[in-house]
C-alpha cells in the first residue's frame, strides 16, 4: 500500500510539473512558494544531451551521495559551499560523517550546524533514502526523502525530474523543507533566497554541465 501512494504521488508530481514546463522549456527558472511554514522550491533547466548521458550522471549522483558526498563537492555542488559573500554563509552546514546501510538503503549524515561562523548546533544527524524511477518515455525522477525530525529540520523532501522534451529535456527539481521552529524564527523568506535558493539552481547548472560535457565526450570518441 504504500509503495502505490509513493507511485500515485510521483505520477502527480509529473503531471502537475508538465503542465507548467513549457513556460521554462527555454530558460533557467527558479522560484519559492511559502505556505505553513514550507518552503516549496521549483527549479528548471533546459539541458541539450541525450537521456542515457542523463541516466549514467543521475546513477553517479546517487552512488556518490550514498557512497561518498564529499566527491559532490567536486562536480555536482561544485561551488555551492562557503562563498566570498559573507551573507551566503550565514547558515552552514560542516559534514562530519557519513554512513550507508545497504540492507535498509537509508544513508546518515552527521553534520554541525553554524550560523554566523558560530556552531549552533553539534552532531546533527540528518537520515535519508534514494529511491530512483526510470519511466518507459525515458523520464527519470529521483525521490529524497529525510525520515527524521531534529534541531534542524522538522520535516523535508525533494524530487528530481528528468523529462523529455521535443529537443533535450528539462533537468527539474523540487524541494519541500519545514524547519524546526528556531531556525523557522532565523530563516525568512528573503534569506531562504540567500543561503538557499541559488544553491538548489546552481546544483542544476552543475548537473547540467556535467551531462552535456559528457555528451561531448563521447561524440568525439565515436567519430
Amino acid at each position: 500500500m504504500a509503495n502505490i501512494r509513493l507511485h500515485l504521488r510521483l505520477i502527480m508530481c509529473i503531471f502537475l510539473l508538465c503542465t507548467i514546463t513549457f513556460v521554462f522549456a527555454t530558460n533557467d527558472t527558479i522560484f519559492t512558494k511559502y505556505k505553513s511554514q514550507e518552503f516549496v522550491t521549483y527549479g528548471f533547466i533546459p539541458v541539450y544531451s541525450s537521456l542515457e548521458t542523463a541516466n549514467e550522471v543521475v546513477d553517479d549522483l546517487i552512488d556518490d551521495f550514498r557512497g561518498n558526498p564529499e566527491i559532490l563537492f567536486e562536480w555536482a555542488l561544485k561551488g555551492l559551499g562557503q562563498q566570498e559573500d559573507a551573507k551566503k554563509n550565514e547558515l552552514m552546514l560542516y559534514l562530519k560523517e557519513t554512513t550507508f546501510d545497504k540492507m535498509t538503503g537509508i544513508s546518515r549524515i552527521m553534520s554541525d550546524i553554524a550560523i554566523a561562523d558560530r556552531i549552533v548546533g553539534k552532531d546533527i544527524l540528518i537520515e535519508g533514502k534514494v529511491s530512483k524511477f526510470k519511466h518507459s518515455d525515458g523520464s527519470l525522477n529521483v525521490l529524497v526523502e529525510i525520515y527524521n525530525s531534529n534541531f534542524f529540520l522538522k520535516k523535508a523532501h525533494g524530487t528530481f525530474f528528468v523529462l523529455p522534451q521535443k529537443k533535450g529535456f528539462l533537468y527539474v527539481m523540487r524541494v519541500n523543507v519545514t524547519f524546526s521552529w528556531f531556525f523557522n524564527l532565523f530563516i525568512t523568506q528573503h534569506k531562504y533566497s540567500e543561503l538557499i535558493e541559488w544553491r538548489i539552481m546552481g546544483f542544476l547548472q552543475n548537473m547540467k554541465q556535467e551531462t552535456e560535457r559528457r555528451l561531448t565526450i563521447t561524440t568525439t570518441n565515436t567519430k
